[in-house]
């Protein structure tokens, strides 16, 4: 049998499947495929002895409304060479200019771009001021006829609740989403940092399928109580299917809550970067793999890891069996990681510096079965 491109020698883990050995990968048609046990060859093969083959990442939070908002980035040349194959833009378009993050972000960009739009109908247009979330401004039914208009690439509403932003509306504009959401039947996916309440207040408000985003941060209150473990209603908001993403950023991640959750056996959900033009390639976020090798120094395992950002949110971007695998018939979404032994430094929203020891170095991605980053030394035959 002969296929388009082979993987061969590399370490396989899926954890869609609980999968993690040595073996190959074969890609026919822009799709993954099974070639059972006889002899296989490919038009392209890929010596992957010595890395980790794993699916494609998946960054479920991220600003890539590039030259519409002061914060975006280009998502293909921020993303590919991350071995990141698919991103969610995290509501950085409202209402007044979502159509325009269609036409350039999603259509100019060669990688997989889903999105969150924002309950303020003008999105994150720039850092220096916060978007209005009164909800006197949202437009309910201009949103139900967005996402009517956009099925598929619209996923959920996005809302922050930071004291600078809500100012005295408290909990009000999170109670407003959650409604709109109710009537579209979407996800909602909230902003925690420097909340206006105890972050237990929020959970108990989300639904199933919610997402309480920044769970690690280390602005006013935190997930941790005063006993040092996370919060009894942390706990049960994650018992009804309410999903933590630990969504890195500037300002939106602390070594202090999020040792202590890992060591009370609270590991995120979701790993993924809030990527911004501030945050891009530097010491805070940089990008996936470098997060992902922040975690395994932090303590959590390498399938653990992958998990969080593969499988994970391809269920919440409802695509698991597509994307998020590696299982025969999966869209052929490949990211090709080298594990290392080299001394890290992390660095969190308060400077705490964090020495870490281990780095995921991205080697290869593939995009639809078509090689689209490659490093100059890792090479094809």
């Amino acid at each position: 049998m002969t296929v388009d491109l082979l993987i061969r020698n590399g370490t396989v883990i899926d954890p869609a499947r609980k999968h993690h050995a040595l073996g190959n990968v074969a890609i026919a048609n822009g799709r993954i495929v099974d070639v059972g046990g006889g002899a296989v060859d490919g038009r392209i093969e890929i010596d992957a002895q010595g890395c980790l083959v794993v699916p494609g990442l998946i960054d479920f939070h991220a600003h890539v409304f590039a030259g519409g908002t002061s914060m975006g980035v280009r998502a293909d040349p921020n993303c590919l060479p991350q071995g990141v194959t698919t991103v969610v833009d995290a509501g950085s378009a409202g209402l007044a200019n979502y159509r325009n993050f269609v036409d350039t972000a999603v259509a100019f960009n060669e990688m997989r771009v889903f999105s969150l739009v924002n309950v303020s109908p003008t999105g994150i247009v720039t850092g220096h001021y916060p978007e209005n979330v009164d909800p006197r401004h949202y437009d309910a039914d201009a949103l139900v006829r967005l996402f009517a208009r956009y099925p598929g690439q619209l996923l959920g509403l996005k809302v922050r609740l930071g004291r600078e932003i809500v100012g005295e509306l408290g909990l009000r504009p999170l109670q407003a989403t959650l409604e709109i959401a109710g009537r579209i039947g979407c996800q909602v996916v909230v902003h925690v940092t420097n909340a206006p309440c105890t972050q237990d207040k929020i959970t108990e408000l989300l639904r199933p399928g919610d997402v309480f985003c920044h769970c690690f941060h280390r602005a006013g209150p935190t997930i941790i109580g005063e006993d040092g473990r996370v919060l009894p209603g942390i706990r049960e908001a994650r018992a009804r299917g309410v999903i933590f993403d630990a969504c890195n950023g500037r300002s939106n991640f602390g070594f202090p809550p999020a040792k202590a959750a890992l060591a009370d056996g609270f590991a995120p959900d979701i790993i993924s970067t809030d990527l911004t033009a501030m945050t891009a390639y530097m010491s805070y976020a940089f990008g996936l793999p470098y997060l992902m090798s922040k975690y395994l120094s932090l303590g959590l395992g390498l399938d653990e890891v992958v998990a969080a950002c593969t499988v994970a949110p391809a269920k919440q971007l409802r695509k698991a069996g597509e994307l998020g695998t590696l299982a025969p018939g999966a869209l052929a979404d490949v990211a090709v990681l080298k594990q290392v032994a080299k001394p890290m430094r992390y660095i969190d929203s308060a400077s705490e510096v964090f020495l870490g020891d281990v780095a995921l170095v991205p080697q290869m991605t593939v995009l639809g079965g078509r090689i689209v980053y490659r490093q100059l030394d890792f090479s094809t035959h």
